[in-house]
């Protein structure tokens, strides 16, 4: 099964590379010679990109309290960490934004993936180990990008998956395995693997569906479980909720988080649900 996706994956460089720009600041945060400057460097060569991180940093999104004017001023109050992060999701982001419409509709797959990553971030948020958890939101917004692969790779296949798991009212997972021999979310964690993506964000993509199955960054793979549950249910009122997620569920129960925050979660989904989307597609 494995050499099958490598298979699949091969052959095709922008697909089997991660974005140049990604690279090279991930490179340059491991250097330890490099400093803020020399970061924010690699960054200013991409002007889009400089100017949608200041976008996205200066938000609500990470809520500092005083204006930050530049990218180097970014990565100092920030972190190698964070800022890796908020490069690799503007990134990917900008790399698949030209896979045609008429082959998968884009605008769907993005608002789940975003209202998936902003359940994980306030999911993530309420943890108790919230500190080993920055990157849900990453995680979240990355789930489904094997969904993005097959469909950019294979559209006919992918579509003929997705109409046997219609006419059958079965699995998806079970309808791309018996179409391609292997499923959307191994995809999406063997990209990320070989994107060399960290690990937390890697388990997240593979297990999401099957979190039980994950040997570690159990906490993280469960959030953007449960999340993607969240986003592709009705959480408008609480009743809704807990019919498709109630109280005594075992993935929430193992999860620690006080179920009554779940409104309270949901409601910021909600409310900041269309900023987000500005932010990180909006052009």
């Amino acid at each position: 099964m494995t050499a099958s996706i490598k298979d699949f994956l091969a052959g095709d460089i922008e697909l089997s590379s991660p974005p140049a720009i990604f690279m090279r600041v991930s490179q340059a945060l491991d250097d330890e010679n490099n400093n803020a400057a020399d970061i924010a460097a690699i960054i200013q060569q991409d002007p889009a990109l400089s100017a949608r991180m200041l976008k996205i940093v200066n938000s609500a999104f990470f809520g500092f309290p005083a204006t930050v004017k530049s990218i180097d001023h970014a990565i100092t109050i920030m972190g190698g960490s964070e800022i890796r992060l908020l490069v690799m999701s503007t990134s990917v982001v900008d790399q698949f934004s030209n896979i045609p419409h008429t082959t998968f509709d884009m605008d769907a797959f993005w608002t789940h993936s975003l209202e998936t990553a902003l359940f994980a971030k306030h999911l993530a948020n309420e943890h108790p180990k919230k500190r080993q958890l920055s990157s849900a939101f990453v995680s979240g917004l990355l789930h489904d990008i094997g969904r993005l692969i097959m469909y950019s790779k294979a559209p006919d296949l992918a579509r003929a998956a997705a109409l046997l798991a219609e006419s059958k009212s079965g699995s998806e997972l079970e309808a791309e395995k018996s179409t391609f021999g292997f499923n959307h979310a191994e995809v999406g964690g063997a990209l990320l693997d070989l994107w060399k993506i960290p690990e937390s964000i890697q388990s997240a993509a593979e297990f999401h569906h099957q979190p039980e199955l994950a040997n570690n960054h159990l906490e993280e793979t469960l959030i953007i479980h449960l999340a993607n549950r969240l986003s592709r249910s009705d959480t408008s009122s609480e009743q809704s909720t807990m019919l498709e997620l109630p109280p005594e569920d075992p993935q929430w129960l193992q999860l620690g988080i006080p179920y009554r925050l779940l409104p309270l979660i949901s409601n910021e989904v909600q409310q900041e649900f269309s900023i987000t989307q500005q932010l990180f597609f909006g052009h």
